[in-house]
This record gives C-alpha cells, structure tokens and sequence, in this order.
C-alpha cells in the first residue's frame, strides 16, 4: 500500500484549473457549503484569485496527495491584533472523502498558522449536519464554542451554524 503523503502549497495562478472548477460545480462536495448556490468557471475562480491572492488577511492552498491536487484550505479573517483567523476547506473527489486526508490537511494548516503566523486561536464554522467536518476538527482537538440556531434556511429547512475553536495553550 503507498503511503499517503499530504501537503500544502501556497495556491498560484499555475494552480487554477478545470478541475478545481469542476469541484466547486459538484453539488455533493459542496452539498455544506454556500459555493452550490453559485455557477463557478475558470473566469470566476481567476476574479476569486486575484481579490484573496491581493487580501492580507487570506492565504490560500492547495491541499495535495501524493504531487496531485485534491482540494482546497482557505484561511481568513487573519487578526494579527487579535491573533485569530477562520479556516474553510475542501477536498475536490468523493473519492478521496473518508481517507485522513481533511484531517491531517487541517493539523498541517494549524502548526502553520500557530508556529508561522503566531495566532493563538483558530476557528471553522460547519453547517450542522456537516458530520465529516465535525469529526476532523474535533480530532483536531478543536472544541464546539458555539451553535447558531437556525442560522442556514435552505429548502425549507433551518441549519444551525456550529463554530469549532482551536486555542493554543
């Protein structure tokens, strides 16, 4: 069996793709995400490039598996002040869900950002019944700081929104 070896690389114009767009148009990867409710293209995702690449408060990566892309990790909200930030993540194919792959990409983005930013705190909001989220970030000893009661309205349902924190000791 080969190893699985899970890296990030600070996101380029080189990385933009069709099958990153693809990912984005996937309504089962984005099933959580407010990304469904919007028709990405090469163009969009270029326009999404230029304003997070141009933001101090954003880094963006590829997450990648073995030399190959797979997904996608955001931080932002960047607080040097405050010394917090928000993280978002994707990974792109069903295929490589359910895998260790979200997990270890958020352990690798929280020592960046606690040994190289110096934040002190981290947090990820997920739509309630985000289960595979709600488990990577609490093996990621992130802790539930707060449900936001029907704060999603999609298709006639309410979602709550659960934040996960992270604190450095």
């Amino acid at each position: 069996m080969k190893k699985k070896i899970i890296k990030l690389k600070k996101t380029s114009f080189n990385d933009l793709n069709k099958e990153w767009v693809s990912w984005l148009n996937n309504r089962n990867t984005n099933k959580h995400s407010e990304k469904k409710n919007k028709k990405h293209t090469l163009k969009s995702q270029k326009e999404y490039l230029i304003d997070v690449l141009q933001d101090q408060t954003k880094i963006h990566f590829m997450i990648i598996l073995n030399k190959k892309k797979i997904g996608t990790m955001l931080v932002s909200k960047i607080s040097k002040k405050n010394r917090h930030c928000e993280i978002s993540y994707m990974i792109g194919l069903k295929e490589n869900w359910n895998k260790g792959i979200g997990f270890e990409a958020i352990k690798l983005v929280k020592k960046f950002i606690l040994m190289k930013i110096k934040l002190n705190k981290i947090y990820a909001g997920i739509r309630s019944d985000n289960i595979g989220s709600k488990k990577i970030l609490i093996k990621n000893k992130f802790k539930l700081e707060a449900k936001l009661k029907d704060y999603i309205y999609e298709k006639n349902v309410f979602y709550d929104r659960y934040i996960y924190s992270f604190i450095k000791k």
